[in-house]
């Protein structure tokens, strides 16, 4: 008989606080108050904001807030975009060629094709307790022995990572844009989805893609064969659940040349204007 060896201890409290699921669709979300409750209810999003609850409390008990405090949230604040841009592109994106490849690949560009292979699978939406847990233990030492700004810096980093999780997880539900920034994120991240997964890389911001140029009109840019899992093979395909049906009706978005959403392009879910037209291939 075959023994295995035992699971460490943090592997074991990593596996109570991620069990594996199924945890259901995005697109069964149609509601901002049902996206809540689906958030707070998922295993994986508590664990981060239990994480960004200690990153603030050792802030509090580093003193009051000072100048250079403002200074770094600032920084923080327009380092994100660049931040969010450049681990999309090179580490959630990541394919196991070359050395460095490989390791991106393990560490999350595997975890992410399968996020794009069902973009709405909850299973597969959230930054994952392993990562979270460590980031935190990471930052909290020198924010408890450096600089009360460094905790000031910490915390920024927990705010932006619960900010990108919960806009992503809201721009894969159901829930139509009511505002005109958001109904920006929402359309470039779905043409990153359902059009060319190599721009439109930013979640909370358009701003990386603007600066770095990976946000170019939609018909500039040809349909990736790797879209919606086509590189994958017929049997490792998602079957056709409610998220796949939702992903049919959510074809790419985009800009036409004048800016405006065409027959054919994805609109928001509950909008009154039909889809006449063909999708994008």
């Amino acid at each position: 008989m075959v023994r295995y060896p035992r699971p460490s201890v943090p592997a074991r409290v990593f596996a109570r606080l991620d069990p594996p699921g199924p945890h259901g669709s995005a697109a069964e979300v149609r509601t901002l108050a049902g996206a809540a409750r689906r958030f707070l209810r998922h295993p994986r999003p508590p664990v981060l904001l239990g994480c960004v609850g200690t990153l603030a409390v050792l802030r509090v008990v580093r003193g009051p807030w000072r100048i250079r405090d403002t200074g770094v949230a600032v920084a923080a604040v327009a380092a994100q975009p660049f931040v969010e841009w450049s681990v999309h592109r090179i580490l959630l994106h990541a394919r196991p060629g070359g050395r460095l490849g490989s390791i991106g690949y393990q560490l999350a560009g595997y975890g992410h094709e399968q996020h794009h292979r069902d973009p709405t699978n909850l299973d597969t939406m959230f930054l994952r307790p392993r990562e979270v847990i460590s980031g935190t233990v990471a930052v909290a030492a020198p924010a408890l022995l450096g600089p009360p700004w460094a905790a000031t810096g910490a915390l920024c980093l927990g705010m932006g990572a619960l900010v990108y999780d919960w806009t992503h997880f809201l721009i894969h539900t159901r829930v139509p844009p009511r505002t005109a920034y958001y109904r920006r994120l929402w359309r470039g991240h779905r043409l990153h989805h359902y059009r060319n997964e190599r721009y439109w890389l930013g979640v909370t911001s358009p701003l990386g893609d603007l600066a770095l140029r990976t946000d170019p009109p939609r018909d500039a840019v040809a349909l990736s064969p790797t879209a919606r899992g086509r590189g994958t093979t017929a049997a490792s395909r998602p079957a056709a659940t409610p998220s796949a049906q939702f992903v049919r009706t959510a074809q790419c978005s985009g800009r036409a040349g004048d800016g405006q959403l065409r027959s054919g392009d994805a609109r928001p879910p509950g909008s009154p204007v039909p889809v006449t037209g063909p999708g994008p291939g």
